[in-house]
């Protein structure tokens, strides 16, 4: 399946401030993304992605007809 991250939608302005503050790459990002232990906040239905000494929290839609994941991160906190 693929991944499509969208770094272009407005909330995710935040997330590339956040990890410039930071010094996390975009690749660091989609590693996470795709190798980090997931879990699904029940408040918000976002999903935050644990990986080394960060994660990444983001929304994200399957688009099954297509075999596409499309991804809109959030935020980036570390821990």
């Amino acid at each position: 399946m693929e991944l499509k991250i969208n770094w272009d939608h407005k909330r995710c302005k935040h997330a590339i401030e956040r990890m410039w503050l930071r010094g996390i790459s975009m690749d660091e990002v989609k590693d996470a993304i795709n190798k980090g232990k997931k879990s699904r906040q029940a408040d918000t239905g976002l999903v935050e992605a644990f990986y080394s000494f960060f994660s990444v929290v983001y929304d994200e839609y399957v688009l099954k007809n297509k075999e596409m994941r499309k991804i809109y991160p959030v935020t980036v906190k570390l821990w």
